[in-house]
């Protein structure tokens, strides 16, 4: 079940935590990249942070979360994060599907590791498409994609 989710909630902040680590963890070793600024994020973060948090709970535990930002007309999808025991569920699809339909401006943006291919395909099945790569630290290459 899609929620949003009360991330000023302790409880709630504790699970988007955990949820990211396990998450950032696997997509640091599929990139090449340890350094992913999520995986240094506390409680405190997450329950201070600005963004509008949705989340889909399976039996009662969070499973995946998708984070975003709306400015000046403008979405910008910070996180989308999921269990790695629910990979290939269709998660992370539900949750970009819902917040696009329920959020999207006329510009909707998001950026990923240019090595992390199933985000890329996740957001291009949803009609997004790259518009910029950017050079990083430690031979990482961002890139910002756009959706059309």
């Amino acid at each position: 079940m899609l929620q949003i989710l009360e991330h000023q909630r302790v409880d709630i902040a504790l699970q988007i935590v955990a949820l990211q680590v396990e998450s950032y963890q696997q997509e640091a070793k599929l990139i090449g990249f340890s350094d992913i600024p999520q995986l240094t994020e506390n409680k405190e973060d997450i329950m201070k942070s600005k963004e509008v948090f949705i989340g889909e709970m399976i039996e009662g535990k969070l499973a995946g979360v998708l984070s975003f930002e709306k400015e000046s007309g403008r979405l910008t999808i910070c996180r989308l994060v999921v269990l790695p025991r629910h990979f290939r569920k269709g998660i992370g699809s539900r949750l970009l599907a819902y917040v696009l339909q329920r959020y999207s401006e006329r510009e909707c943006m998001v950026s990923t590791a240019e090595r992390n291919t199933p985000a890329i395909k996740l957001y291009e099945a949803h009609r997004f498409s790259i518009i910029k790569r950017t050079a990083a630290a430690d031979n990482l290459v961002l890139v910002t994609m756009k959706r059309d």
